[in-house]
Order: C-alpha cells, then structure tokens, then sequence
C-alpha cells in the first residue's frame, strides 16, 4: 500500500506520470484483448492491438489540450502517536539535511543540473537510439529498390491476383540477390521483392508467396508496422509497449497466412513457411524494416496446420468497434487526472490523546489586533506537566505549532524564524480564509495525565486534536528558496571541541558555564554572543534570526562548542541596524561586520545557496462544533526552570 499511495501522490503532481500510467493500463487492456479474443480471427486481434498503438499516440496530446477531469482518489497516511522532535525555538532552528546540487549564487562552479533536465536527456537519447534503426531501414529499402530487377513473368503472375485481392492500384514485383524472402515495402508505390531463385519455384509455391505479401499490400502492413516502430520509439523505456509490437506483427503474418491458407493447401503451406525460416538461418542481411521474423515462424506454422483456428478477414463491424473503443479510451482516459486525497487514519492503539480538551472561539477584547492574517509574533503558549494552554490564536498558529515547531519531519526545513513570528503565508498554505484570520481566534486548554514532555503536548497530541475537532487533513510540500550556508572558511576553524565537564548541566554550580547556555549582550555598538556547549548547528539558528535569510549548518561539524563572537550590526544585519537607531548604543569602536567577524573569530562562513524549504499545505479543515467543556481556565502554574514558553 504503500507503493500505491508513492504512485498516486506522484501521479497527481507529474503530468509525464499520468500519461504513463494510462499507456501501461492502455496496452495492458490491448494485450488481454488480444487474448481473449485467440479464437477470432488473426485479422480481429491485429485491428486491436493497432488501435491500441494509436491511441497510445493520442493520449499524450489530448491530456495537454483536453480540459482537466479531477479524480479524487483517497491515499491514507497514517497518524503518528507521538512524534519525537528536536524543540524549534527563536535561537535554533532544525538542521536540514545538506543538499548535494546547491545552487551558489555569484559561484564559478556551474549550476547542478535539474533532475527534469537529466530525464529529458535520458529520453531524446534512448529515442534518437530506437528511431536510428528506422531511418536506416528506409535507406535498405530505397536501396533495395533501386537495384532489384523487374520480372516480368512476376507481373504477369502478380496481376490477377492482385484484382483477385481487390487492389486496384499497381504492385511492382522485382527480384534481388540479396532477398532471403518475399519482401514487401511502399506505401504509395507498393513493391514486392522476391528472392534470385524466385524464377525456378513452382506455380503454385510462386503464387503462394504473392499472395501472402499482396495481402500485407491490401492491408496496409507496412505503414502500420513503421508507425508501430515509432511509437516503440517514443516509448522505448516501456517494455509492454515492445511486446505489443512484437504482437501486432505476429498477427499480421498470420492474418495473411489465412489469406493464403483459404485458396491453397495448408500442409504445402507450411512446408514453404519451414523453407522460409532456413533460408532466413542463413541469411547474414536483413533489411531492419523486414515484417517477417524467424522467431515468429514456429508460432504461424502452428496456425496454419490447426484447422480448428477461424480464419478471414477483419469485417466492418470489428473495424468500426475498435475504432469506437479507441476514441472512447481517448476521450475518457486522457482529461482524467488523479488527485490524491489525503486521509489520515486513526493513531494506533495506546496512542496519547489529551484526557480533556476545551476548544472556544474568542470573543470581544480576547480577540487578537492585527492584520488579518496570522502574523503575530508567538503563540505565547504554556505548558506544565499533564497541562496545556494556549490564549486566543489563528489556526493557522496552531496548525504550525502542531506540525512544525514539534512537527514529525525535522529533516524539512520549516524556519520559524521568517517574518511573522509563530505563521505565515510561507509556512501554512491552503484553507478557506477563516483559518489564517486573527479575527477568528481559539483558545485551548487541555489536560493528559503523566504527560511531560512538549513533544507530547504541543506536538502529537495538539495534532490529534485538530485532526478530530476540526477534521484537519494536511500534507508537506516543498520548494526551493534562496538560503545562506554556514560552512568552515578557507583559514581554517578555530574553535577546540568541548570535552566532559567543560561546562556544568543545568542546576549545577561549581562556577562554569552552563552547558546549553546562550546569552547576548552588547558592549558598546557592538553584539556579543556568548555560547556554551553548542553545536554548529544552534549557530545556524542563531544566524537565521539575525541576517535576512534561513542559515544552514553545512561545516559537516557535530561536536560541540564554547565561543564568544563579536560584531557590530551592518548591512548584513538589518535588524541590528534598526535596533540601533531606536536605542542608540554606546560609545565605542565598531567591531567587524558579522561576516567578517566569522572568519576572523570562528573559522566560518556564509555562502549564499538554493535548498529545499518546507511548508505545510491545508487540505481540509471545518470549523470545531460548539465546545462542552465550559469556559477555559486561567492558564496553568508554569514549571519551575527555564523553557517553559513556546517559541516564537
């Protein structure tokens, strides 16, 4: 299952999918029709499948012209109980996972080529490999034409068989030394090459074999298996589609075989077919664009001899029900378009739910002032053990609150560090408008006995509750934004790993600094931070909050670290500037730039590049049904200790 869901979910976004998965479901039906119907005709089962390739044509064209017909299909995804996720705070932002193609502006390197580029490539290669065989074939054929000789004892025999066939258009006949068998090309001008020795066959055997290939003439054969060979072509990749073409030209053969079997002795018959197939033994050139083929023989002398099988041509009925089948594919299958719709199923048995939950609209002077979308600063949630409160909020805040700041894919960047504090548009998309208004505003209190950890909290069990009380579905995307990463300069790091008792856990005192700690301070025009026991990757979330975009940690450096950098604000820092025209700082020397200061101080720095940004994307959601529980309480007692407010 799920494979399955992979491939609707990759069907409803990739147009190129969708045309696939309708020219597998399409030959799969012409094949399965094709055997169904082993006891009709040979010329019955060939209209089929040449239909088939038809359309195969067809269905990419009509899905770009044809206006789109939706088709929900549901995909479900199961809830997680509870997802164990790194804390999203205002100075340290979840790491995402270095990108190997990133794209650096102003770098000489060249920019990565795109996997849609790549595909393409891959495709005009493996065409150009399968249409090079076709083009070559009509040079042999042309060739062949022009040096064969006419024979004229094969016109004479040749054109009251061909009134006989009803062809009332003129059919060379020519004779070649090269020819292992009877060859029939041309369209326009139809032409019949025979072997050398084709002079010395029998009356009956030279009629035989005439009227085998006038048949492919009447029929149209060759066009039909040329454009069969182009279609291959265009679909070399798909494997189906060759052997719906290996199909289509067995039934061809056999279909004229009939021909021949319905005026003339079928045991002589296949013991010409069993001539047929030594002589193509031992021939060393073939023309690529020959029907016949060695390895069908086997199968057509099986027909011939089998007196049970019917035999005859393709009537106007047939013709006609085909043709109606492949417009009605065409115009079905081609607008369809798959859309996957989500549904999340139930948490498993023994998830966590709150034990209590109150959900109320806020009203009057509780209702937040602001713009209307969703972009105050925090959440100002609060949480204590087996407890939880957040006042008067957007969904929009709540949903970003449940799925990003303890959301369940840590690996997708969702910065909580953009402008907009706790949601914004680039972070939770879709919904009716109601979900992104300030003006509608929930407050919520719940309670879970034993629950302690905010993972658990604010996380898991928040999204529970959306998921039920507003029937939230809800999916990830993403795409690619500019960002900065940090990496280590060409002078080299600086800084010395931490080791074991460099730093004091939280609640210790033996005057080291704390292990986890971050201050910030200013001395002068100057911003100090001061770090104890951090990864390069808290940096980077420190980064995020101070220069204009995302920071990710690409040093490839885990361990962690005590540092001190000083800086002064610059165009590099635009919050810091206007931090300091509203509060002037000191007096004093300007320290370097932050940029500069990373290299001189740190070791590292900031390169501008292109990665993955994750957001999240509403579904569906309705608005909560009236709330039993009475009014919310005061929010709970914090815990002692710090961290107990949600981050921005």
């Amino acid at each position: 299952m799920t494979t399955v869901n992979d491939l609707i979910f990759a069907a409803s976004r990739s147009l190129v999918l969708s045309v696939l998965l309708k020219v597998t479901a399409t030959t799969v039906l012409a094949l399965a029709a094709a055997r169904l119907s082993r006891r009709s005709p040979a010329a019955v089962r060939h209209v089929l499948l040449a239909v088939s390739f038809a359309v195969l044509v067809m269905l990419p064209i009509a899905a770009l012209v044809a206006p789109a017909i939706e088709v929900a299909v549901p995909v479900t995804v199961a809830t997680p109980a509870a997802a164990p996720a790194a804390v999203v705070t205002a100075d340290q932002s979840v790491p995402m996972a270095p990108a190997e193609t990133a794209d650096v502006e102003g770098a000489p390197a060249a920019s990565p080529i795109s996997s849609f580029a790549v595909i393409l490539t891959m495709w005009l290669a493996g065409a150009a490999m399968c249409v090079l065989p076709i083009v070559v074939g009509l040079w042999q054929v042309r060739a062949l034409r022009r040096s064969a000789l006419p024979w004229t004892r094969g016109r004479a025999v040749i054109d009251p068989l061909a009134r006989d066939a009803g062809i009332r258009r003129r059919v060379d006949v020519l004779v070649h030394e090269s020819a292992a068998g009877p060859l029939t090309f041309g369209l326009l001008k139809p032409t019949i090459v025979l072997p050398l020795d084709a002079r010395h066959w029998t009356k009956d055997a030279l009629a035989r074999a005439i009227v085998h290939e006038l048949e492919h003439v009447r029929r149209g054969d060759w066009a039909t298996q040329s454009f069969a060979r182009l279609v291959c072509a265009l679909y070399w990749f798909h494997p189906l589609v060759w052997v719906a073409r290996q199909q289509l030209g067995l039934e061809a053969e056999r279909a004229c075989d009939d021909a021949v079997v319905s005026r003339s002795d079928a045991a002589a018959y296949a013991d010409q077919l069993v001539d047929l197939a030594e002589r193509l033994t031992v021939a060393r050139h073939q023309p690529l664009l020959a029907m016949a083929n060695r390895s069908d023989l086997a199968a057509r002398v099986a027909a011939v001899l089998d007196a049970r099988q019917p035999r005859g041509r393709a009537g106007a009925i047939a013709v006609t029900a085909a043709s109606a089948i492949a417009v009605a594919l065409v115009s079905t299958i081609s607008p369809l378009q798959i859309v996957a719709a989500v549904q999340k199923t139930p948490p498993p048995a023994g998830a966590q739910r709150y034990d209590v939950a109150s959900i109320k609209k806020c009203t009057g002077p509780d209702v937040p002032q602001g713009p209307a979308r969703g972009t105050a600063g925090g959440t100002n949630a609060t949480f204590s053990p087996g407890r939880f409160y957040v006042p008067c909020v957007s969904v929009e805040q709540l949903i970003y609150l449940a799925y990003a700041a303890y959301g369940v894919n840590p690996d997708e960047h969702l910065a909580n560090d953009e402008p907009g504090g706790a949601s914004n548009d680039s972070k939770v998309r879709g919904g009716p408008d109601w979900v992104h208004s300030r003006k509608e505003a929930y407050s919520i209190e719940a309670s879970a006995a034993g629950a302690t950890e905010r993972t658990v909290l604010m996380g898991s069990m928040l999204r529970a509750l959306l998921e039920d009380r507003f029937a939230l579905k809800i999916h990830r995307e993403t795409e690619d934004l500019p960002m900065y990463a940090l990496t280590v300069a060409k002078s080299g790091f600086k800084l010395a790993p931490m080791k074991d008792g460099d730093c004091d856990a939280p609640g210790a005192s033996t005057g080291k600094p704390m292990c986890g700690n971050i201050n910030m301070s200013r001395t002068g025009p100057n911003t100090v931070w001061t770090y104890s026991g951090q990864t390069m990757s808290s940096l980077a979330g420190m980064l995020s909050s101070t220069l204009d975009r995302h920071v990710i940690d690409r040093t490839g450096i885990t361990d962690k670290f005590m540092y001190r950098l000083e800086f002064s604000s610059d165009e590099n820092t635009p919050k810091l500037v206007q931090r300091d025209i509203d509060y002037p700082p000191d007096p004093g020397p300007r320290g370097p730039g932050i940029l500069t200061a990373l290299d001189q101080q740190l070791g590292l720095k900031i390169e501008p590049v292109k990665a993955p940004h994750g957001y999240l994307v509403i579904d569906h959601i309705e608005r909560p049904k009236a709330d039993t529980f009475g009014p919310p309480a005061a929010p709970p007692a914090r815990a002692a200790g710090p961290g107990t407010r949600l981050p921005r």
